[in-house]
Parts: C-alpha cells; structure tokens; sequence
C-alpha cells in the first residue's frame, strides 16, 4: 500500500476481539486501521472482511515430500523414521522450493504469520529464510539443537522440541535454559501418541504444547491450571492415527487454544481446512474456533497487539471473502460460514 494511501472495506466486518459480524466500513491508512463505522462509505472494496490466520504449528522443511505412505507415527516422523530419511536424501534445493511452495499456498490462503518448528539446525533455519526472502508473511522460527548439543540456531524466535522421549533429560534442561536466557520462547509435542511425555513437558514450564491428544483429565487440569496454551493439529492427527484432540474439554476448563496445520508432508498448511474440521467435529462453538486460528495464534507468537482481530490502531493485516460467491451466498451468520465453510476460493483480497 502506497505511503499516505486510505483503502476503506465495506460490507460485514467481523469486528474486535469477540468476532462480531457489524454492517459498516473499516478504514486502512499506511497499514493500519484508523477507523470502524457503521455508515455507507464509496468504498475500494466490498464484502466480509476479517483478521487473517495464524497458523501456531507447521513444519515447511518436509514439503517436498508430500503424501508419505501410511505408517505409525515413531516410524513417520520419529528420529531416524521416514522424514529424517527424507530429509538426508533430499537436495537443498528441492527442500527451499518446497517451503517456498508452501509459502505461496500460506499467502494465498489468508495465512499472515506462522510458528515454524525447524529441523536441519541452523542449516534448516537458513534455508527457510532463503525460501521466504521477499514474502509478506511474518515467520516465527522454533529452532532445535543439533544431536547432542544444546545450543540453539541463531535467527530463532524460541526453542521447539519434538518430544521429551526424543532426548536425554539433560540436554533438554540445557537448551530451555538457554531459550529462557534469552527470552525465546519454549514449546513442546507432547501427548500426541500416549501420555508418558505429557508429565516431562509440564515440568519444563513450556509456554505451548503442541497436540495433547492422549491427554487425560488431570493433564488438563495442569494445563489449564498454569495457564499454557495448547496448539491442536487435528488433520494431521487423523492421518496418523494417534486420535483427535479433546478440544471441547480443553474449553470447558479455558485452556488457551490455538490451531496449526502441522507437518506439510502429512497435510498442507491451509487454515480453512483445519478450521472446518475443529468446527465440524470438535468444538461447536464457531466464534471460539475463529478465535483459535485468529487472535489466540497470534498471542502465542507474540503479536496480539498488533493483529488477530480488526480493531482500531492494529495492522491492517485483514482478508476480503465474497459473500456472493456461489458457496457463501445464502448464509444466515457470517461468522460461521468462514469458519465451516468459506475456502480460499472466496477470497477476494488479501491485505
């Protein structure tokens, strides 16, 4: 957006931090939104308008792989299982274009900012920097040490752990301590196939945990009782068989929740779909799902501040659907057609 320029949206602004659908017009000058009214304005563009997604868990490093063959989870993603081999075998080339890929699908999606758990050590993280060069999307990298060291890459935002099994309880102490040191944050898989790293992960105070799946009532309780918020990846939990998350249980005891799309290899990284399935079979509630994929996304990464929701004095970092397209025309509430229905194909503009 030109310097000085005013862009104004028109139509159903899916307004503020609790979502609501007001008729009315939000104002856009240098990036920011300067203003929300209810009037009729000449607008640049008319339609739904709202907060683009923040997806709080992806892994982009394995995208050049997609669609591994069905196996259990150990042996897919596990140290030494399919992606590790993958990995090795794949040229840095072929592994860049495919985050680049993956980046242009994010983009076009709706997809603003992102949490990025990086393998390959600081390789892995240059390499997705080499792939995002020029992008407007905002990466959140979560490093991780090489084997047998603590030490995290450099141009990290915090520390990612595959799982406490996945190493020895010293050189994880070391590498929180380290991320604590230097204000990253820390976050952690846990629950995902069964209980037994759920106790270990909690006891690292871990500003996030990703999956919980296997997660009993107490570890909820935990949880909700130290404040951590949890990042659900339901697609990718179908296809690995490991069960879906209890969300509607993690809501009722006010677990912060967030969504992500997880592994690239496993599902691609597109917010709509993931918001459909939670909505659909996990958490009947379509304002607090938005709010996963949305605003809770954005304050695990830091940036509720400064988007997640179209408030005055925040980025301008919003999307505009057709509400006239053939899959949205007819709906009686806004808010939930994006949440159960909408696509990027009734995207009309991305800001």
């Amino acid at each position: 957006m030109p310097e000085g320029r005013e862009v104004l949206l028109q139509g159903t602004i899916i307004y503020g931090n609790d979502f609501r659908a007001e008729k009315g017009y939000i104002a856009i000058r240098d990036g920011i939104i300067t203003e929300f009214g209810r009037e009729q304005v000449e607008a640049d563009l008319e339609g739904i308008v709202c907060p683009r997604f923040v997806n709080a868990h992806v892994h982009l490093g394995d995208s050049a792989f997609k669609d591994p063959p069905f196996l259990p989870l150990s042996e897919l993603v596990g140290p030494g299982g399919y992606k590790s081999r993958m990995l090795e075998r794949t040229g840095r080339k072929m592994l860049i274009e495919g985050m680049r890929r993956s980046l242009h699908l994010m983009l076009s999606g709706g997809t603003y900012a992102f949490a990025d758990f990086r393998e390959g050590g600081a390789t892995g993280v240059a390499m997705l920097n080499e792939a995002l060069n020029g992008m407007p999307l905002l990466a959140r990298t979560l490093g991780r040490p090489d084997p047998g060291q603590t030490r995290i890459p450099e141009r990290c935002w915090g520390l990612g752990i595959s799982s406490t099994r996945d190493h020895s309880p010293e050189t994880i102490a070391a590498a929180v301590a380290q991320a604590r040191r230097k204000s990253q944050a820390v976050g952690i898989h846990a629950g995902e196939a069964g209980r037994n790293d759920i106790e270990s992960a909690l006891a690292l105070q871990p500003d996030f945990l990703v999956h919980m799946n296997r997660a009993e009532d107490a570890d909820l309780r935990q949880v909700a009782s130290r404040g951590i918020f949890v990042v659900v990846c339901p697609r990718s939990n179908l296809m690995t068989g490991v069960g879906l998350p209890p969300v509607a249980a993690m809501a009722r005891l006010g677990i912060n929740l967030a969504a992500g799309t997880d592994n690239v290899m496993i599902s691609s990284p597109d917010m709509f779909e993931e918001m459909h399935l939670i909505a659909n079979a996990l958490l009947h509630d379509d304002r607090q799902v938005f709010k996963m994929c949305t605003l809770n996304g954005a304050k695990i990464v830091g940036l509720d501040r400064r988007l997640g929701s179209i408030r005055e004095g925040k980025e301008g970092r919003v999307m505009v659907l057709d509400e006239n397209s053939n899959n949205l025309w007819g709906s009686t509430d806004p808010l939930s057609s994006i949440v159960r229905r909408a696509s990027r194909s009734d995207i009309l503009a991305i800001l």
